[in-house]
């Protein structure tokens, strides 16, 4: 019955022991310490103390295995005094050794928690609960304007618009343009750009430090003047429920400023009561929060292979824009839109590869990759786009496009 009991005991204190805390290796450490907090300059100073310790006890340890030899004359010496002097030796060793393995093993948890903080698995997230195209418009213009107003824009230019089928074929789309401007116009028409007689296109000049959109435009200096276009994505096999999503971008720097992302339908059924009504829920989860370190590391613009999903493309570029604050650039986009030069990379020193995995019209799924120039590639993590039927009203029908309540942000 004892050992019965002593047995269970055992298995108990096995389930309950912590598991041992894997420490980041030694030359790892300092890059993890604050300098200006002095653990830098601590962790130093300690490497010394064990280094000079461990040396002491390799001394110690040779005089006391030396043979005994009795010594005459001025440095005369007996067998026990030399034992004595090395253990003197051998004690000091291991006072320093002690010290500084002590203050090693504080900083080395230390930088290591650090490590792990920095490396956590993140969710960037939104949800989008299925709206109306002529709402969605609406309040991606109310926060698009807001964003200019802000950031010092006077003047905004409407460039056009794409459709990208659910096969993949991309269909300019002037009647969605028309509709943007109308709402924009309905917002605050202040500022917005007459289009030109000949339409707009991408130029990049051969002296020219910004692309030129149109012959008479040229654009001087950042915050001065924005591009604005729409991106819609066929997520069905019908193309019925798609991602609308309104891009800004600072014409000068090609650098995306604003991103609005809405569900929508573009169905012709779009006023008749349907059945089904959709949220979608549009997920990165970064594994070892790459994208976080990426924007704090200073300012960073990666750009997108075209060998990439579409899709996966939009999607990354909105959560790089609005969750992790990591550059992105417009040219790539107004070429697929507007046609033209080939698209500057826009400062781009890295490039985001996206493989598309197994999925369905409701469910998307996308590997995320990272590959600096010269460098391997890092794997980021799974980026996904799912779609769920909203929960339906017992005494009410409803139309697609009542949302309980705004896209969260």
């Amino acid at each position: 019955m004892y050992a019965l009991l002593a047995s269970f005991a055992l298995f108990a204190a096995a389930e309950t022991a912590p598991a041992p805390v894997k420490l980041i290796s030694d030359p790892e450490v300092p890059q993890y310490l604050k300098a200006n907090q002095g653990e830098v300059i601590e962790w130093g100073r300690a490497v010394q103390q064990f280094e000079k310790g461990q040396q002491r006890l390799q001394q110690g340890n040779s005089i006391l295995n030396a043979p005994r030899i009795t010594t005459t004359g001025a440095f005369q010496e007996t067998p026990e005094q030399v034992k004595t002097r090395a253990q003197k030796i051998i004690d000091e060793g291991k006072v320093q050794v002690s010290g500084a393995a002590a203050t090693l093993d504080r900083l080395r948890r230390v930088a290591t928690a650090r490590y792990k903080d920095l490396h956590k698995t993140v969710d960037l997230s939104e949800n989008l609960p299925q709206s109306k195209v002529g709402y969605c418009l609406n309040l991606a213009t109310v926060r698009l304007q807001k964003i200019a107003r802000d950031g010092g824009y006077k003047a905004h230019h409407i460039v056009g618009s794409m459709t990208v089928l659910n096969d993949g074929r991309i269909l300019k789309t002037p009647a969605v343009t028309e509709l943007l401007r109308a709402a924009w116009t309905k917002a605050d028409a202040t500022g917005l750009a007459p289009v030109p007689e000949e339409g707009y296109s991408y130029k990049v000049g051969s002296d020219a430090t910004a692309p030129q959109l149109t012959k008479d435009w040229k654009v001087s200096s950042p915050r001065n003047a924005t591009v604005v276009w729409v991106e819609v994505y066929g997520l069905t096999n019908d193309n019925s429920l798609t991602l609308l999503m309104v891009r800004m971008a600072d014409a000068y720097t090609m650098r995306l400023i604003g991103s609005e992302m809405y569900l929508t339908t573009f169905n012709p059924s779009l006023r008749e009561p349907v059945a089904r009504v959709y949220n979608a829920t549009v997920n990165l989860r970064d594994e070892k929060s790459f994208l976080p370190r990426l924007s704090s590391s200073g300012d960073r613009v990666v750009s997108y292979a075209r060998t990439n999903s579409l899709l996966g493309n939009a999607l990354l570029k909105h959560l790089c824009l609005s969750d992790s604050k990591v550059g992105v650039g417009a040219s790539q986009s107004l070429v697929d839109i507007l046609g033209g030069d080939a698209a500057s990379l826009d400062g781009a020193t890295a490039t985001w590869k996206i493989t598309s995995l197994e999925g369905n019209d409701l469910n998307k799924n996308f590997k995320i990759f990272c590959e600096a120039s010269g460098s391997d590639e890092i794997e980021v993590g799974l980026l996904s786009i799912k779609l769920e039927e909203q929960a339906k009203s017992r005494n009410a029908t409803k139309t697609v496009g009542a949302p309980a309540k705004g896209p969260t942000k």
